[in-house]
């Protein structure tokens, strides 16, 4: 695990935790750069791994779904 420092929208710096973790699936293995949030932080951190996988949540059906892989 590292530490690398984030700059958010208004300006302000934080330092959270990272990791590179490999993500199983049913159809091939990806991997994404994993931020380790903390009490209080937003769960906007979360959709950065998932878009990384090529993958969305479904809000109305609460499921995953892939998206197209953007270069």
């Amino acid at each position: 695990m590292s530490e690398q420092e984030f700059r958010l929208a208004n300006g302000e710096r934080m330092t959270r935790s990272t990791r590179y973790r490999t993500v199983p699936n049913a159809e091939r293995v990806s991997g994404a750069d994993v931020i380790f949030g903390e009490d209080g932080d937003r769960s906007l951190l979360g959709a950065t791994t998932l878009e990384s996988l090529g993958l969305a949540l479904d809000p109305l059906k609460r499921e995953l779904r892939p998206i197209p892989m953007v270069l």
